[in-house]
């Protein structure tokens, strides 16, 4: 009994400290797949702006310049957040779960000493992951049927 509170209340700390980890990583330049009419793929540009009818890119360091009429469709890579859901989810679903199993009038001083502590972990942590991971799909935009006036709001609304 005493390694399980000892094991859960590590494993507790661990999933903190992870889930402190991952909400500060998050800030990376948001990648693209630009496909031209012509099927040529720009897979992982980075889109810097869009002036003069033209999207300006980046991709391994050398600027691309592409008109808006000469793109089929794009494509916004999404990370999955599925560890950070899962952690998340985790620490929630632990805390959670103890205070609904606890009857005494301090449920949280024995936060680590139950075996439906894990179970309320491990429930949460898959609850979190796949939302976090549904939260994380690519957005496709297709230009293909848009007029030039279509193309122009669009590409102003998204950069």
């Amino acid at each position: 009994m005493k390694e399980t509170q000892t094991l859960t209340k590590y494993l507790f700390y661990i999933i903190a400290i992870l889930f402190v980890v991952a909400s500060t990583s998050i800030a990376q330049p948001e990648l693209w797949e630009v496909y031209t009419n012509s099927n040529q793929p720009f897979i992982n540009v980075v889109i810097d702006k869009y002036e003069s009818d033209s999207v300006y890119m980046k991709s391994m360091n050398f600027e691309i310049v592409l008109h808006q009429d000469s793109i089929q469709y794009l494509i916004m890579r999404r990370e999955s957040h599925f560890g950070l859901g899962f952690v998340g989810g985790a620490v929630v679903g632990g805390i959670l779960m103890n205070v609904i199993s606890e009857k005494s009038d301090n449920p949280l001083a024995n936060l680590f000493r139950s075996d439906e502590t894990v179970i309320g972990m491990l429930g949460g942590g898959m609850l979190g992951g796949i939302i976090g991971a549904a939260g994380g799909q690519d957005k496709k935009f297709e230009f293909r049927k848009l007029d030039t006036e279509e193309k122009r709001e669009l590409l102003k609304r998204l950069f």
